[in-house]
């Protein structure tokens, strides 16, 4: 699996506005061949700060919306919306690092 981060930053006091685009956007991406998963979260300390996460089955699926011109359409509606272009980020998931249960730790020094 590939997670395409996509860090935004929104025009102050245009945040409302923001987020209902986003749903166009996440309607969109959630139409295209190899799409997983859609995940936001809006940032603490600067609100007008967002996190995507767009989770695709491979690289090459998510290389063909890139390369199909469909990523420019698909995000179109927050373009009005933008402080700054989109920071795009490609990662590739690591299973065997994820939590796959509480583990067993030894060395419990670190806590104190």
């Amino acid at each position: 699996m590939i997670v395409e981060r996509v860090e935004i930053t929104v025009l102050d006091g245009r945040e409302s506005e923001f987020e209902a685009a986003l749903c166009d956007v996440r309607q969109r991406v959630f139409m295209c061949k190899g799409f997983r998963d859609f995940t936001v979260a809006q940032g603490v300390e600067r609100s007008s700060s967002y996190l995507v996460q767009v989770l695709w089955e491979s690289l090459e699926e998510q290389a063909d919306f890139v390369d199909s011109g469909r990523s420019v359409r698909c995000w179109a509606p927050i373009d009005p919306f933008l402080a700054g272009p989109l920071q795009v980020e490609l990662f590739a998931q690591r299973p065997g690092l994820n939590l796959q249960g509480p583990g067993v730790l030894t060395d419990m020094s670190w806590m104190s």
